[in-house]
């Protein structure tokens, strides 16, 4: 059939769109998922419904052969691959849902691998990136000493952004030199300071937290704010934004920043691996291993400046 152009029309199949239609209600009403998780999977049938136009396939009773081909061409208009696996994904689910209700007899999408996540390397910062945000904040101010001690106890501990902000002033131990972390699963884990933390730690709670907790004085967290309300995960997240602008860098700066930076430099100072992965409060030295990636791309880089023959 073709419109009044003399384009022809994809093929339609109301049976699919029917199909959609009660899996995305089944999403909502029987399986309590939000609505704006029902329309991404939406969004994902539509994508494979206008793909099976194209190729005029009918969506319901395609083979494993065909979705392999539809990933395949997923993967060569250069999709990521944490989409192309997304909606892999929901194809898996919805098929699976057709299968319960009695409306196809098989899912092709099982049998169909999920494409590997890319490995990304952690962004780091430079030690000249991270002294001008070290040294950024205005410690005049009450705010501005809490700045950087926030800052300063990100780099020393290599703590995550919840982490850091459920901290409690007993978690504290500066007179001996250590911060008491809770992990993921309540695992503790005890991180040392080295003494410039220390002491920017010591003199926000002594003349700039006082201030703050004076407005609430029940809260018994480390970081509050100007209101004296505990600072939250996303507080935290701006202060480390705009301390960055504040401090030159254009390209984005996050608290997991200071993380990467915190492991990435214990291992270039010759940290040995499993000692980092301690610090970290990784379950498994795998997830440490990336950041060998970053020390050996340094190690090249030293090797080809240095090396007579490079």
């Amino acid at each position: 059939m073709a419109d009044h152009s003399g384009k022809q029309k994809p093929p339609l199949y109301p049976e699919f769109e029917a199909a959609r239609d009660r899996f995305i209600s089944a999403l909502t009403l029987v399986q309590n998922k939000s609505e704006k998780t029902a329309q991404s999977y939406r969004s994902d049938l539509d994508v494979y419904y206008r793909w099976a136009q194209r190729g005029k396939l009918d969506p319901l009773t395609v083979q494993y052969r065909q979705l392999r081909r539809y990933l395949a061409e997923q993967s060569s208009a250069q999709y990521a691959r944490s989409t192309i696996a997304r909606r892999l994904s929901t194809l898996r689910s919805f098929f699976h849902f057709l299968q319960q209700e009695g409306s196809v007899d098989s899912n092709p999408a099982t049998l169909l691998q999920t494409p590997k996540k890319e490995k990304m390397l952690p962004h780091t910062l430079s030690q000249t990136e991270m002294d001008a945000l070290l040294e950024i904040s205005d410690t005049n101010t009450p705010e501005g000493m809490r700045d950087t001690a926030l800052l300063e106890l990100l780099y020393a501990s290599g703590g995550r952004v919840s982490e850091i902000a459920g901290l409690r002033t007993e978690d504290l131990k500066l007179d001996q030199g250590i911060v008491r972390i809770e992990g993921k699963g309540g695992k503790d884990r005890y991180v040392p300071l080295h003494g410039l933390a220390i002491r920017k730690l010591e003199n926000y709670l002594a003349s700039a937290r006082p201030v703050f907790a004076a407005k609430v004085p029940s809260t018994e967290l480390v970081f509050l704010s100007s209101r004296g309300n505990p600072l939250s995960a996303d507080a935290i997240r701006r202060i480390v934004k705009k301390s960055a602008l504040l401090a030159g860098i254009t390209r984005p700066v996050s608290p997991h920043s200071f993380r990467h930076s915190f492991a990435s430099d214990l291992l270039n100072n010759g940290a040995d691996l499993r000692s980092v992965q301690e610090l970290l409060g990784h379950a498994n030295l795998s997830t440490t291993q990336i950041y060998t990636h970053l020390s050996a791309k340094r190690l090249q880089s030293i090797h080809e400046q240095a090396h007579p023959r490079s």
